[in-house]
């Protein structure tokens, strides 16, 4: 077995940057992937005029376990636009290339697209969706209700994920940051689903949801289930959203 984490690492490390394709002047990887042909933007809530309950950081963070289980629980689009908003979306638009986010990307690049399996999402049919930071909206990619159990299946068979209210999944689309960074471009795209995710247990922390980050997956089913290019797309991460009863609570 060769040693594949020191060949990464020695590979990702910082180029030359005279040899990146920015420098070169290779065109500029589009910021989102655009909606397909007939696809329609469905406009989701706007998240400042949310109000959400004040919990305190320290809470939220020792509020949150790893669980096992979900109890059946229902997600709005308010709930939905305020969690994906805060993971990915934009504080401002101050020109195309100046994006200011509410997580840190590298370069300002942001490598990473958020499909979403809405199983119990309170206005949206069970099925494959998709965000557009941007304009703030989600797009369908598959309507079907038996994705929930090919999500199932593409993560290992985790029970959580077919009793989640929504689950996300983070693809990476590296050559955004690659364009720019060179291969250093693909530590960024790991580390970002980090810091996204983190700000997506906060998110529900406030909302009094729970979370299940896995990044444990079959690549080739989940490629499969969100219909990705395996070229140019890759699954990186999973976050499971739901509610546990809980018999006792944070003082």
């Amino acid at each position: 077995m060769t040693n594949i984490g020191k060949e990464f690492i020695d590979g990702t490390r910082y180029p030359d940057y005279s040899t990146v394709d920015l420098v070169l002047r290779k065109p500029e990887p589009l910021h989102e992937l655009p909606p397909k042909p007939k696809q329609e933007k469905i406009k989701l809530p706007n998240p400042k005029k949310f109000k959400v309950p004040g919990v305190p950081v320290r809470d939220a963070i020792e509020r949150w376990e790893l669980v096992g289980f979900f109890s059946r629980s229902t997600i709005d689009l308010k709930e939905l636009s305020y969690m994906l908003w805060c993971m990915q979306g934009f504080k401002k638009i101050v020109a195309e290339t100046i994006q200011l986010r509410n997580v840190p990307s590298s370069g300002s690049r942001y490598p990473l697209e958020i499909y979403i399996v809405a199983n119990d999402v309170k206005g949206l049919d069970t099925g494959l969706y998709r965000y557009l930071p941007k304009s703030h909206s989600i797009v369908a990619e598959r309507v079907d209700s038996g994705i929930i159990l090919e999500m199932s299946t593409a993560s290992m068979n985790f029970k959580v994920m077919t009793r989640a209210a929504v689950t996300f999944l983070w693809v990476g689309v590296p050559y955004r940051s690659v364009w720019a960074l060179g291969n250093r471009g693909y530590r960024s795209m790991f580390i970002e689903a980090g810091h996204s995710c983190q700000n997506l247990i906060l998110a529900a922390a406030n909302l009094g949801y729970d979370v299940f980050p896995a990044d444990m997956f079959h690549d080739d089913l989940m490629t499969k289930l969100a219909g990705l290019d395996p070229e140019t797309q890759h699954p990186v991460y999973l976050a499971a959203v739901g509610k546990v009863e809980r018999n006792v609570t944070i003082a």
